[in-house]
């Protein structure tokens, strides 16, 4: 049994109660509408967003209330919204080894889709009579993952990304659905203030630390990540281990590699020679413990975030959301 797997045993009404209002949410009268839903519902991830949501909810009062249930629902409305979104940006025909709705119907279809789940999140929250700040947290996070896709983009085409705009960039697009999916339960749930500063502090290292063992992994075989290594080198993203990297190396080596960086076209005609480009980089990572010290980094940001959990009550939730943390830096 998967780390996963083994929360949601302990939260199984509530759960299937998430699936419920998920699944209820989404219905409509077009039939291609209901059919592409049907096939996203069916090759859903981890759906780790939602889970925080609802044992946040559970280690803040021990009980998770239709509220809570409704923001998990929310989580995994808006992280699918943004994925359908990202895959027209990006032009993947895959996803988690499956054929993305932008390759199975159209881009339009994904992007329109992206619209309607966002839609239904917010149309969600204001049916359950969600407070105002819960909204607002939420809000926030669709604003933030926007904001944080643009500036990445902006360093791609710039590449003089130090570590400062790489945690910047993701602090938005990553951590800030994190912290409204751990926020919004701890205040549906009648946590005091001081809990709910700690659970969202919790979710930004959290979230950070999701991001950081991503780009980890990307440096890693195929074989062994399931998704093509070199991905994001050959999107021109200078991520966590390269950063490392570069620190790591001379001042000299660190101009050449931005240099080389310039090289890649991101041409699809051009494929085979921003390989290589990729090759020459990833060679460089490796060489100057970029995995290594980008390890050091994640591992620091988990210990903060596991410390943040300090303010809640010794629990089984609480233990997972250690457990959660603990899974993520544990690369």
């Amino acid at each position: 049994m998967t780390l996963t797997e083994d929360i949601r045993s302990t939260i199984v009404p509530e759960w299937e109660g998430f699936e419920k209002i998920l699944s209820a949410a989404l219905a409509s009268r077009s039939n291609l509408l209901n059919k592409i839903n049907s096939y996203l519902l069916d090759t859903s991830g981890k759906q780790l967003r939602p889970l925080l949501a609802l044992v946040t909810a559970k280690a803040c009062s021990g009980s998770i209330n239709q509220k809570a249930i409704a923001c998990a629902a929310v989580s995994e409305l808006i992280h699918t919204a943004t994925l359908l979104h990202d895959d027209v940006v990006d032009g993947s025909d895959y996803r988690r080894g499956k054929l993305t709705v932008r390759r199975l119907f159209s881009s339009g279809a994904s992007l329109l889709l992206g619209d309607y789940w966002l839609t239904k999140a917010i149309h969600l929250l204001i049916s359950y009579g969600c407070p105002y700040e819960v909204l607002g947290a939420y809000s926030k996070a669709i604003e933030e993952l926007a904001e944080g896709e643009i500036i990445q983009m902006e360093l791609a085409d710039s590449l003089s990304a130090t570590e400062e705009d790489y945690m910047q960039v993701i602090r938005r697009k990553t951590a800030s659905l994190f912290i409204a999916s751990v926020k919004g339960p701890a205040i549906v749930s009648g946590a005091s203030g001081e809990v709910v500063s700690s659970m969202e502090q919790y979710a930004c290292w959290l979230g950070c630390s999701f991001q950081i063992r991503d780009d980890i992994l990307d440096y890693r075989p195929t074989s062994e990540t399931g998704k093509d290594s070199d991905s994001d080198i050959m999107e021109r993203k200078i991520t966590m281990p390269l950063l490392c990297a570069m620190r790591n190396a001379p001042p000299e080596e660190e101009q050449r590699i931005r240099r080389r960086m310039h090289d890649i076209t991101c041409d699809p005609a051009k494929v085979g020679q921003d390989r290589e480009v990729a090759a020459e980089i990833r060679e460089f990572v490796l060489e100057h413990g970029g995995l290594e010290s980008a390890a050091t980094v994640l591992r620091d940001y988990v210990y903060k975030a596991q410390g943040c959990l300090s303010v809640l009550a010794p629990s089984r939730s609480r233990d997972n959301l250690m457990a959660v943390a603990g899974y993520v830096g544990g690369i």
